[in-house]
């Protein structure tokens, strides 16, 4: 069986894409607020509220740009770091550069927020979103710009707040169905205990709120120091204090792996998920290969990558922890490697397990992780991811495999053929 073979390849497009649904999932259809896109004619009867440039283009929208504040549009256009080409940063400079003489204004795609004018302004916050935003956080000179990266398994409008200076006050993750949902009121729990536990070789997001509005489910947190492109020494160069306290901040402990309360969770997800083929054959296949393996249990960030974070000289900054959870210990290093090998250089899921394999069984030792589980942590590891992108599948967010995911399933599949 190939990789192909054991999960098709949808071909529609996924439900992600297109400014479209960005509109419709912050600014509603047929209600008191529309947006109008490009070439779109205004409700009739509505009165403008707000305005944004949809960059680079409304066909290939990453950034939703408010046009309330010409220093709150310029920062957000600065403080966006989607772009990790050299011709993607290049392009972003000069939007920004075009933004401050007028010119990005004048060519770029626009959306107009129209509202109501029959709405008091007691029931502006709960249709217009920038209005609830500016309650949850209590300031009246508030903009919102949109940051809706690529499509993605798990994406959600991520919401940058604005202060009409251009200071950036915090963001604000927008949650649509399940799968999100689940990500962000894990973010809630976690960050809530994060300001209990005080930990020391890191800053997390401060919380501010949660919780629902419309259809949507949101976490709104501080803002962090601004984050730079990592430096190409720093992607293979884990900060190793912030993995080991973040490894055992709700306590440490050894177990069988079979043993676990963390398989019967595994267990528990594939049952709960109703998963592909090859994710049902992997967890079966590592269960007789390692179940009675010894591990290291903790906890992990769960996407603990150098865009997740600013390293400062005396402190790292740290935030996206939607997936923060129990898990062995050292899967926050094996996905700092993978992922940094895989997306600044390219290699395939392959090659990155084994240009990081001898990276990772160096330092686990910094861990208290015993040198020898580096083969179970790597297919622990890629079990998780296989697991995201099943979940995707299944909410039907992924339209097509990645080549992370291709990788990923090939791996499975000829290992498991292997024996």
């Amino acid at each position: 069986m190939t990789a192909a073979q054991a999960s098709p390849v949808a071909e529609e497009t996924p439900p992600t894409a297109g400014l479209d649904w960005a509109c419709r999932l912050l600014f509603g259809s047929g209600g008191p607020v529309a947006a109008r896109r490009p070439g779109q004619p205004a409700p009739a009867g509505y009165e403008r509220a707000e305005a944004y440039l949809a960059l680079p283009r409304a066909a290939n929208a990453r950034l939703l740009v408010p046009l309330g504040s010409p220093r709150a549009a310029a920062a957000a256009l600065a403080r966006n770091h989607d772009a990790t080409s050299k011709k993607a940063r290049l392009a972003r400079a000069g939007l920004g550069a075009g933004l401050k003489v007028g010119l990005t204004q004048r060519v770029a795609d626009r959306v107009d927020v129209f509202v109501d004018p029959a709405l008091s302004p007691a029931e502006r916050p709960q249709h217009l979103l920038t209005e609830h935003l500016r309650e949850m956080f209590g300031r009246r000179d508030l903009e919102m710009a949109v940051i809706l990266g690529v499509p993605r398994l798990n994406r959600k409008p991520v919401l940058q707040v604005l202060a009409s200076d251009g200071t950036v006050v915090g963001y604000v993750k927008a949650a649509w169905n399940d799968l999100t949902a689940g990500l962000v009121r894990n973010e809630a729990r976690v960050l809530a205990d994060l300001a209990t536990a005080r930990p020391v070789s890191f800053t997390p997001p401060a919380f501010v709120a949660a919780g629902p509005w419309g259809d949507l489910e949101l976490i709104a947190a501080s803002a962090l120091p601004n984050a730079a492109r990592p430096d190409p020494a720093q992607i293979l160069d884990p900060p190793m204090a912030v993995i080991a306290e973040i490894a055992g901040l709700w306590g440490r402990s050894t177990a069988r792996l079979a043993d676990s309360s963390y398989w019967a969770g595994v267990r528990e997800r594939l049952a709960r998920q109703g998963a592909s083929d090859v994710l049902q054959r992997a967890v079966d296949w590592i269960e007789r290969r390692h179940g009675g393996d010894d591990i290291a249990f903790g906890s992990w960030h769960g996407d603990f990558t150098p865009w997740n974070m600013a390293r400062a000289s005396d402190t790292t900054y740290l935030w996206d922890w939607e997936r923060a959870a129990a898990a062995p210990a050292g899967l926050d290093l094996l996905h700092f490697l993978f992922q940094g090998v895989c997306r600044f250089e390219g290699q395939t899921p392959a090659a990155a397990v084994d240009r990081c394999s001898e990276r990772v069984a160096s330092l686990l030792g910094d861990l208290d992780v015993e040198a020898g589980t580096e083969s179970a942590l790597w297919l622990l590891y890629r079990l998780e991811l296989l697991f995201r992108y099943d979940e995707a599948r299944m909410t039907g967010v992924l339209a097509r495999q990645s080549k992370i995911h291709e990788g990923i399933l090939g791996m499975f599949v000829r290992d498991m053929e292997d024996g």
